[in-house]
């Protein structure tokens, strides 16, 4: 079903899948519209109060992708912390259904998440929004057109979710919004090196530091409170929980913790995780997969100017216990 083809690098490899027999995918919507109506979209999915009973249809109607998420599971909790899949056969459906198999691919993976607290929709379209925007929204890296900087997805969460998959329906026509990920061990390695860098990975491996919850995502969703997770930056599960921006916001709302040894050793940090020699840069053809382990490699996206570029996004979480964390929340 799934044959290894190379080491790309920076423990990152490269799959080969088959494709999924028609016989298998018709059995596979056919599971999703029994739990979520025959009216299923990629918009209905939302998490149900009890997956157990549909990964159990999934798993019997097709053992194809059982396999396909088998192995992803395995490769991402051993050898690699991301992997490439040049192809993965689906172009023959509309979009739609190709986002519920996907679906049923991470179900079988692990536990697809609601994106937010809202619509709570499991399959997130990647494209730059634009006008399409609200005035005065603030877009995130999944509805612009910029630069993605390196970082781990949901790193303001308590428990950010250990897998993401990343399915590439069209590729910027301009050559732009190439995939980048730089990871966790390679970037530890580097650190190890120097003295400056022992010493900074030791700061951040002891000291909570406070990522700032978009309001979106907030308890409250107010304005007027600030909430905050206090994590490690290095930790043990998981492995690196990094964004700039979200670190940046927490520091302003708590510059107790903004002090010159924090300063410091995130400075250090950055200039490594900077490197661009030791980062992997893939172009995603159309039909191709990115899966990650969210927990052990720094995930980005370079500019582009093709708003046609279009990708779907799902959040998977293992609930194997991480890290203890702390919110706060504070008056703005």
């Amino acid at each position: 079903m799934l044959t290894h083809v190379q080491e790309i690098g920076f423990r990152t490899g490269q799959l080969v899948v088959a494709p999924i027999p028609d016989q298998e995918i018709s059995a596979i919507l056919a599971a999703i519209a029994k739990f979520y109506g025959p009216d299923v979209t990629p918009a209905t999915l939302v998490p149900l109060d009890d997956e157990a009973e549909l990964r159990d249809a999934l798993r019997d109607a097709s053992p194809s992708i059982v396999t396909i998420a088998g192995t992803f599971r395995t490769a991402l909790e051993s050898d690699y912390s991301g992997i490439v899949i040049p192809r993965i056969w689906l172009d023959h459906l509309d979009v739609a259904r190709r986002s519920l198999v996907l679906f049923a691919l991470t179900l079988c993976l692990g536990r697809p998440t609601a994106t937010d607290r809202i619509e709570r929709r499991i399959v997130w379209d990647i494209k730059a929004r634009g006008a399409a925007l609200k005035a005065g929204h603030v877009p995130t890296f999944s509805e612009h057109a910029y630069e993605a900087d390196l970082h781990t997805d949901t790193q303001y969460f308590p428990e950010p979710e250990r897998y993401l998959l990343l399915y590439f329906v069209k590729p910027a026509a301009c050559g732009g919004g190439v995939s980048q990920l730089r990871d966790m061990r390679c970037l530890k390695s580097q650190l190890e090196r120097t003295e400056e860098g022992c010493w900074a990975l030791d700061v951040l491996s002891r000291q909570e530091l406070p990522f700032r919850i978009p309001t979106t995502f907030t308890a409250t969703a107010s304005p007027d409170t600030v909430e905050v997770t206090f994590a490690r930056i290095f930790g043990d599960r998981p492995g690196i929980r990094f964004r700039t921006d979200t670190l940046e916001r927490g520091l302003a709302a708590f510059p107790e913790y903004d002090t010159p040894e924090i300063r410091k050793a995130l400075t250090i940090l950055q200039a490594e995780v900077d490197n661009q020699t030791l980062r992997l840069d893939a172009y995603m053809e159309a039909d191709s997969v990115l899966v990650i382990n969210n927990h052990e490699v720094l995930h980005g996206r370079g500019a582009f100017t093709d708003h046609g570029r279009h990708a779907l996004r799902i959040r998977i979480a293992d609930d194997i216990a991480q890290d203890e964390t702390r919110v706060v929340l504070k008056t703005a």
